[in-house]
């Protein structure tokens, strides 16, 4: 769920640390952090890790340039392969477990007008209708991405002689070519129309389209360090020099964390817990909020082709929280921007 949005032009900024005494006060005292962008929930979907080797099926041929789809060809493989695999029933809802990629695929569905989001998920509209203002593609891959990662339909491989290349026993051989930056994969059958029409694969191979989508699921398998590419250092740049007002003054009160904003949760400690944190670990405490809302505004705002969106922008945009290409974006931006607000750039 995307956090709620901090008071802006000097309004007090209320904490949202939770009160003392609280389940979640427990869980901040015992080190709890959300489950993140993807868990394991019980075996492995359709036997990716414990199928019996076999000969998996090749992607079909397509000739011809590569060219990012302009036009909705591409929204009826993507609707079925969400509807699909999403965990649920497609005709009653969707339960997206409270895990990331589900919850972006709801949303997916959702953008794609064949569904409402519901509290534990989506359910099927009555009337669909694919609508005339479509998700950004980028937002769109990498929600199919996520989704297959999700549901092992989409299996990462360690490049070729990789030290951390673990055994093959029981694993589908990689039927996706490493290229373009990504590395080699198994991708189940069910999964190939979706990524063909999206433009992610050709011949087996990733397209360069893939590249950037990736980034944004930086699988540990493929060692990804996008970090130190031109593209993204140039994209910082961007967004360092072309920072709109509105959300400069958002950054700025995230930024800050008040002495009055520590001596109220101090006084709640004090009144509510019978061993009150200091001051100062309350302050780390307090850091940690903020810079999670900060990874929120870029996760919203910001996006590696265009930098910081416009209205509009954000209306198509798919909330894909913990997004590795975002939070790494933050991080060098803050490092420049706020260089003595440290605990931002970490």
């Amino acid at each position: 769920m995307a956090k709620a949005r901090r008071p802006r032009n000097g309004r007090k900024a209320t904490s949202k640390t939770a009160l003392p005494g609280s389940l979640g006060e427990v869980l901040d005292s015992a080190g709890f952090t959300s489950l993140g962008r993807r868990i394991m929930v019980g075996g492995p979907k359709r036997g990716d890790e414990e199928r019996r080797p076999t000969v998996a099926p090749q992607p079909e041929a397509s000739s011809g340039r590569f060219e990012r789809p302009t036009a909705p060809a591409w929204t009826a493989p993507v609707i079925e392969f969400l509807a699909d695999n999403i965990p649920g029933d497609p005709s009653v809802a969707w339960d997206h477990l409270y895990i990331s990629a589900y919850e972006v695929g709801c949303e997916a569905l959702e953008a794609l007008g064949q569904a409402t989001q519901i509290v534990s998920g989506a359910i099927p509209l009555a009337d669909q209708a694919i609508p005339d203002v479509l998700p950004r593609w980028d937002d769109l891959a990498t929600a199919v991405v996520g989704v297959a990662a999700q549901s092992n339909l989409l299996g990462y491989r360690h490049f070729a002689g990789s030290r951390r290349q673990l055994s093959r026993a029981g694993r589908f051989r990689p039927n996706i070519r490493a290229s373009h930056g990504c590395g080699p994969a198994y991708l189940a059958p069910e999964a190939f129309n979706a990524f063909r029409n999206l433009g992610l694969i050709i011949d087996g191979w990733w397209t360069e389209a893939a590249e950037a989508v990736f980034w944004r699921d930086d699988p540990v398998e493929w060692g990804m360090d996008f970090t130190r590419d031109d593209r993204f250092l140039a994209a910082c740049s961007s967004a360092l020099s072309n920072l709109p007002a509105d959300i400069a003054a958002e950054i700025e009160t995230i930024a800050l964390v008040t002495d009055d904003e520590v001596s109220e949760r101090y006084a709640l400690e004090v009144q509510h817990r019978p061993q009150p944190r200091t001051k100062g670990e309350i302050r780390v405490l307090l850091e940690n909020h903020h810079r999670y809302d900060l990874d929120a505004l870029f996760c919203r705002r910001w996006r590696l082709q265009d930098g910081w969106l416009p209205a509009d922008e954000v209306k198509r945009s798919l909330r894909i929280l913990y997004d590795p290409l975002a939070m790494e974006m933050r991080r060098a931006f803050a490092a420049r921007y706020l260089p003595h607000h440290r605990f931002l750039s970490k």
